[in-house]
């Protein structure tokens, strides 16, 4: 079995060398440190690239001692061309301090004879343990990956501290030295044990980066490591009673920067160093009228430097498109952030409809480890490229009459949306509206009230009034069973001491009157009952006290009386309230209420798909001005979507006004803030503006809460809330519901506290941070209230500022550049 597996691995490897071939072989060597301490080890790695002749025989070198060894094998893809390695690592120690060579090894490859360099180890004593005087307290060495690097490659570097037990409060590793940009160092390191000479010593090991930014041969480091030593007598206890600031140094570690080579350096080569694969390269929509966005989406991933990861440039190949500046975000998959990959997008439109293609993409990166530059590519990418027709331009008679609308198109935005949606009318946000708060006290008021009903219920438990009448109904239904069998008897005496029995305890325990008391003459103080209930139990008892002087009755006769029995105790257990025919008047007169309103809305949503349908006509023939004016005509009756912000930001923004479309584009946003169109639309209205970012209130957590509206935060921490007042509730209702729930009172209560927080910076960016758009081509902010007062800034059409107070018809503003001025109100829109 075991040979088999062997020779399936054999031809495995046999396979992916045939699919290499045409590749040169090479035979490489490397030392994974240069400088060791004595008694250490450095792992020599000899590494095959598609050839593998075994693993070669080291030579033996006096004051060196060969141990150990492992291989193992390494398959990669580049372009379609597939690459082997093989590696064989032995331990090299030392066993004295000095200068070691290791020299070159020549195998035999196919016929081909390949020879590798010679290295050279270096043994120190160092900062290691001397036996003639003691151990050392404590020691740092660094110790990088490799020991030959590129200018601007980024290598993993690890910084070793070890120490005795004596040693308190260790600081932090701080790395001197120039020419080198360190990584940042973990606050956690690894931690374990090592031994070091004949002493057992704790380890930290702070895992972290290097970059060269200078060529040459470089010191890295060395590291200054500071704690506090404990020494002196030992008490009784065995403790140290001193103690002392120390501080150890390390050798600094020789390292060979090389420049990046410039001869066969392609021309999509911008300085990019690793081995990165093109993970991801979409574009679209690819169909597309002329002015359309399109949008590019290109993942690199790799391991390397990524800060030299960027998109290549060339003006040349995009002279038929307009280019807007490419984001990027780095998402790393170690954490030493070597490895991960990075993501682009970049928005390009093109200019012109004889556009038929995007063009190729290259991205060229030089890879350390095989000296070689390597390019990835992909295809170009097909286009369908729409020309649009040309609205005829008017004659322009008088000088004061601005340009032609026409001449304002622009189609490099998302189309006017056909319905207007859902419209409803501009009210203040949820958390302003009265009933909206009422309602927030009506799950903690059904808390209270179940918790009071539990207590009320233990209490009535034990109160005589409740086992009264536990007790009266049970007498109550043994009487009635009793009675058909006393009338059967016509035993008349037993049967009407019976009835008197059972009105006297149903009375006496609805009036809280004892039983025996109970006569005719309590029914005229009774109040709930109905007047044939009233007779029903005055016929009872007049037969009770008639059969005193007429005690002859047959069986039937006493019979007929159970049913009447019956129908009083009934009556007398019921007593129903008054109310219900109001309460139903209530919900008729609440049902004809909602039917009109229902009414009333169809009707306005008739007018409002009218005079949307008009402003729609009037965009498509062109009329940009007649058509916001539409638009703005239906906002200002109070009927708002954001389809008709979002047609009306369009409107504006073709007609030139680039202030009055973010002003709606805005609006638009706050109620559909997750809709792409609006987003994009907003996004190229921005740009138009010369503005690179929105000048929103607020900073990273605010933006991310703007994700929802204002009202659906709302919404979603009064239900969170309310459910967990409810769970509240249903635990006093249900004791077995209270203990099956144990845990879940608390995740709601989680769950509500991090929704009111999120609903409090919605409220803090929605309500409380103001922004001002300025619609005047050029307005000139003052440093105070007044006309005369000097110029602070000049704010453009579209520029969005926060208000930072109002003075009668001036608001004072701040740009983005935090200069602060103040602007008359009719020159900007403000944001509600």
């Amino acid at each position: 079995m075991r040979r088999g597996f062997h020779g399936g691995l054999s031809l495995l490897f046999i396979t992916l060398l045939a699919l290499a071939a045409g590749a040169e072989p090479r035979f490489e060597v490397s030392l994974d440190q240069t400088t060791v301490r004595v008694g250490e080890s450095a792992t020599l790695t000899m590494t095959f690239t598609d050839c593998n002749p075994g693993a070669p025989n080291v030579p033996q070198i006096p004051g060196l001692q060969f141990s150990g060894g492992g291989s193992f094998t390494q398959y990669s893809n580049d372009n379609g061309q597939t690459s082997v390695q093989a590696s064989y690592t032995v331990e090299v120690q030392p066993t004295h301090a000095g200068d070691f060579v290791i020299p070159a090894m020549t195998v035999d490859a196919g016929g081909t004879r390949l020879t590798s360099r010679a290295l050279t180890l270096k043994a120190v004593q160092g900062n290691a343990p001397q036996n003639n005087s003691g151990p050392e307290t404590a020691m740092v060495r660094v110790a990088p990956g490799v020991t030959r690097m590129y200018l601007g490659q980024v290598i993993p570097i690890e910084i070793q501290c070890y120490f005795l037990n004596n040693v308190d409060r260790p600081q932090m590793p701080q790395f001197n030295g120039n020419n080198f940009i360190i990584g940042a160092l973990p606050t956690n390191p690894d931690r374990s044990r090592s031994q070091q000479g004949n002493n057992l010593y704790n380890c930290f090991n702070f895992r972290t980066t290097a970059t060269a930014t200078r060529a040459g041969v470089q010191s890295l480091g060395p590291v200054n490591w500071s704690m506090n030593e404990w020494y002196g007598q030992r008490d009784i206890f065995g403790r140290l009673s001193r103690t002392r600031p120390l501080t150890v140094t390390s050798d600094p570690v020789q390292i060979t920067v090389l420049p990046i080579p410039t001869n066969g350096a392609p021309a999509s080569f911008h300085g990019a160093i690793g081995k990165f694969a093109l993970a991801q390269y979409d574009a679209g929509p690819v169909s597309v009228n002329v002015g359309d966005p399109i949008t590019l989406k290109i993942r690199i991933a790799g391991t390397g430097s990524f800060d030299t990861v960027a998109l290549p440039a060339s003006e040349q190949e995009w002279r038929e498109f307009k280019t807007y500046p490419a984001t990027s975000k780095f998402e790393p998959s170690d954490a030493m952030q070597m490895q991960g990959s990075k993501y682009f997008e970049q928005v390009i439109t093109p200019l012109n409809a004889e556009v038929k293609q995007l063009p190729a993409f290259a991205f060229s990166f030089f890879d350390p480890a095989t000296a070689a530059f390597h390019t990835l590519n992909h295809a170009p990418v097909p286009l369908s490229v729409h020309a649009i027709a040309a609205t005829p331009q008017p004659t322009v008679i008088a000088s004061s009459a601005s340009a032609p609308e026409s001449q304002q198109e622009n189609q490099d935005i998302v189309h006017i949306k056909p319905l207007a949606g859902a419209v409803a009318m501009a009210a203040p946000p949820l958390v302003r509206q009265p009933w909206f708060l009422a309602l927030q006290i009506l799950p903690p008021l059904a808390w209270v009230c179940a918790l009071f009903w539990r207590r009320q219920k233990e209490k009535l438990a034990n109160s005589p009034r409740l086992r009264r009448h536990r007790d009266v109904a049970r007498k109550v239904r043994e009487g009635l069973a009793q009675l058909p069998a006393q009338a059967a008897a016509n035993d008349a005496a037993q049967f009407h001491a019976t009835i008197l029995r059972l009105l006297q305890e149903q009375l006496g325990e609805r009036l809280d009157l004892p039983g025996p008391a109970i006569t005719e003459a309590v029914l005229d103080d009774i109040k709930g009952l109905d007047a044939g209930a009233l007779a029903l139990l005055r016929e009872l008892f007049r037969a009770c006290d008639q059969y005193r002087y007429t005690p002859e009755h047959t069986s039937q006769a006493l019979a007929s009386l159970i049913p009447k029995v019956k129908t009083a105790l009934d009556a007398l257990q019921k007593m129903p309230g008054a109310g219900e025919g109001a309460g139903r008047a209530v919900l008729q007169g609440a049902g004809v209420a909602l039917l009109l309103l229902a009414g009333a809305n169809a009707a306005r949503a008739q007018a409002v798909g009218d005079l949307f349908l008009q402003s729609n006509k009037l965009y498509e023939e062109g009329k940009y001005s007649q058509s916001a004016a539409g638009y703005e005509q239906l906002l200002r009756t109070g009927q708002v979507s954001p389809a008709i912000y979002f047609n009306a930001g369009n409107a504006w923004f073709k007609a030139g006004e680039i202030g009055r479309a973010i002003y709606d584009y805005r609006r638009a946003e706050q109620l559909a803030p997750r809709d792409p169109d609006i987003r994009a639309n907003l996004g190229i209205a921005r740009a138009k503006a010369g503005a690179t970012a929105a000048s929103l209130p607020g900073g990273k957590w605010t933006r991310w809460v703007a994700r929802l509206t204002l009202n659906e935060w709302a919404l979603a921490a009064s239900c969170a809330a309310a459910l967990f007042f409810l769970v509240l509730a249903a635990r006093q209702f249900s004791p077995a519901f209270g203990k099956s729930s144990a845990g879940l009172p608390g995740l709601l209560a989680a769950a509500a506290v991090w929704l009111l927080i999120c609903l409090s910076l919605s409220v803090n960016q929605r309500l409380l941070e103001k922004t001002a758009i300025c619609t005047q081509t050029e307005a000139v902010a003052r440093r105070g209230p007044m006309e005369v007062s000097q110029s602070a800034f000049t704010a453009h059409d579209g520029q969005e500022m926060s208000v930072l107070g109002r003075d009668g018809d001036w608001l004072q503003v701040s740009d983005a550049l935090h200069q602060i001025g103040w602007l008359p109100a009719k020159d900007v829109a403000q944001i509600p």
